[in-house]
């Protein structure tokens, strides 16, 4: 499991490194943003990042080239687009991951923003479990508003309809931890799960029982307690 400590221990060593290790720019900047732009149209995340097979190598060419800036949106833009077509997918897993920390401090670091969370969701969902439990570690202690609320939104709705993979990443977490995050999910988005969404959640959690599910129950009833 990739956690938290990992990408503190990488720090400054792994933005160095991605920033230095990388061929130069190659061509225009323009010629550069349009492969960004192409597969993340306006800034957003698609449902699937399609390239073409004949169109894989050229792509990933033009990617690395492009991960020589000093733009850290354009830098994760890129980290993602690599990871998600499995090019050096560890190293631009590790670098999202360091820079998802950089919520965690009250003055904003390492260009972490309202996107970085949702990088990390989409490779998650496409074949990369070991990222949940980082995810969660890491979300909970989020001071950016926006992303907080896309990521407590996400484990919502995970703990509702999957919640053997949330336990699973909730029991790698000391007892402090997993109270935390059982309650960052219960909140959701900042409304709670609704009368819906918590019922299924306390009936899902009661059939898979054992004490982590049990706590996690209490504390995302307690989150969902009225005012």
């Amino acid at each position: 499991m990739v956690n938290r400590f990992r990408a503190v221990a990488l720090g400054a060593a792994l933005v160095a490194v991605y920033s230095l290790m990388l061929p130069a720019q190659s061509g225009p900047a323009a010629s550069q943003q349009d492969i960004v732009q192409q597969l993340l149209p306006d800034g957003g995340i698609p449902k699937e990042i399609l390239v073409k097979p004949e169109q894989r190598d050229r792509t990933i060419r033009r990617l690395r080239a492009a991960q020589n800036t000093t733009d850290p949106q354009r830098a994760q833009q890129v980290a993602f687009l690599l990871a998600a077509l499995n090019a050096e997918y560890e190293q631009n897993r590790d670098y999202l991951l360091h820079v998802l920390l950089g919520c965690n401090h009250p003055e904003i670091r390492y260009g972490c923003d309202d996107m970085t969370g949702f990088y990390l969701i989409y490779l998650w969902e496409h074949g990369h479990p070991e990222i949940l439990a980082p995810l969660l570690r890491t979300s909970i202690g989020s001071y950016n508003a926006a992303g907080s609320e896309g990521l407590g939104a996400f484990f919502g709705d995970l703990v509702q309809k999957s919640p053997e993979k949330f336990l699973d990443a909730v029991g790698t977490f000391p007892v402090s931890t997993q109270k935390k995050a059982c309650s960052f999910a219960g909140l959701s988005d900042g409304g709670g799960l609704g009368a819906k969404g918590l019922a299924q959640a306390r009936k899902r959690l009661r059939g898979i029982g054992g004490e982590v599910a049990f706590r996690c129950l209490k504390e995302i009833e307690d989150s969902n307690k009225p005012d």
